[in-house]
């Protein structure tokens, strides 16, 4: 496994910049998006040393037909184990891999996270992945001791993923991520990995009730020579999806060369075609629950933050584009 994810940062911004790049701003169908309404794509500059967490193929459109089953599927389901997904409803066909987590997990498909947590705190440790009733599980306990892993099926520039997944209530200090990060390592800020990391599910910033997840799309914005040998500031694409994470939800990412968005249950909360924020290699795909601990103050009254926080994937799925 020539990447590795057990130093990845998640960036810290409070402060949101808006410029006039919207991440709605090209949607194919209305009646097939998400999120809250009227919420812009947000730009945000990030300081240096905080990295984040032939022809071009098209992507592929729905049919009228195919959009108003998945449409009727995702109402009948309220997002359960028959609701919507991505590939359904875009026709994205047979998976390149897959992982029902059927059974024990496949140690030669997944590498396993052992080390320092998050920015130094706690500690990533094999024994908080498990597989339980055809689910991975990572739980994250009070004293900081949680897990990642990353898939070695998952590496490739351009494709779709998609995974469905569930988190329960539990301390604003875990943070659950899916992700994309660059298969040399060096994402967000680092210089040697060229830059790039796309978070297509994290919960970063809520506040334990789970009532919503994130889509950050982290970039460098450094060119040329300014990339060599030393940390520039990078930028983030920001995309919202309002739903109850307590509840099966799928999520997915495709990444072609002319377009990047992101989906819930089938229906899309974020998309951008800028060329300048497309991650310059290959991305291999990562499922992390991080533990940080500065974030406890956000958690709600009434959440317990002594109990154990637990992420849950049913499945994930990688497509080609």
């Amino acid at each position: 496994m020539s990447f590795s994810f057990r130093r990845r940062a998640v960036v810290v911004t409070v402060t949101a910049v808006t410029v006039g790049v919207s991440a709605f701003a090209a949607l194919h169908e209305s009646s097939a998006d998400i999120g809250r309404t009227g919420a812009a794509a947000e730009f945000h500059p990030v300081p240096a040393g905080e990295p984040g967490p032939s022809a071009a193929p098209r992507s592929a459109r729905p049919t009228p037909r195919a959009s108003a089953e998945a449409d009727r599927a995702a109402e009948k389901t309220g997002g359960a184990a028959g609701a919507a997904t991505a590939a359904q409803r875009y026709g994205w066909g047979r998976p390149l891999a897959r992982d029902e987590f059927n059974g024990r997990l496949d140690r030669e498909a997944w590498e396993l996270y052992d080390g320092e947590g998050h920015a130094g705190n706690g500690r990533r440790s094999p024994e908080a992945v498990t597989v339980r009733n055809g689910a991975l599980r990572i739980t994250g306990t009070p004293d900081g001791t949680t897990g990642g892993l990353g898939w070695r099926n998952g590496d490739r520039k351009y494709g779709r993923w998609e995974a469905r997944l569930r988190m329960n209530r539990a301390c604003a200090c875990y943070n659950a991520n899916v992700l994309l990060w660059p298969v040399n390592g060096g994402g967000g800020t680092a210089p040697e990995g060229g830059g790039g990391e796309i978070d297509y599910m994290e919960t970063y910033g809520d506040d334990g009730l789970r009532k919503g997840a994130n889509f950050f799309l982290h970039f460098d914005q450094r060119k040329g020579a300014e990339q060599k040998g030393r940390e520039g500031n990078s930028g983030r694409l920001d995309g919202r999806a309002d739903v109850d994470l307590t509840t099966w939800h799928t999520f997915a990412l495709e990444w072609t060369p002319k377009e990047i968005n992101g989906y819930v249950d089938g229906r899309r909360h974020f998309h951008t075609t800028r060329q300048d924020v497309q991650p310059p290699r290959a991305m291999g795909q990562a499922i992390q629950l991080d533990w940080m601990p500065e974030l406890k103050k956000l958690t709600a009254r009434g959440i317990d933050t002594g109990r154990d926080a637990t992420l849950e994937i049913d499945w994930i799925r990688m497509y080609g584009a």
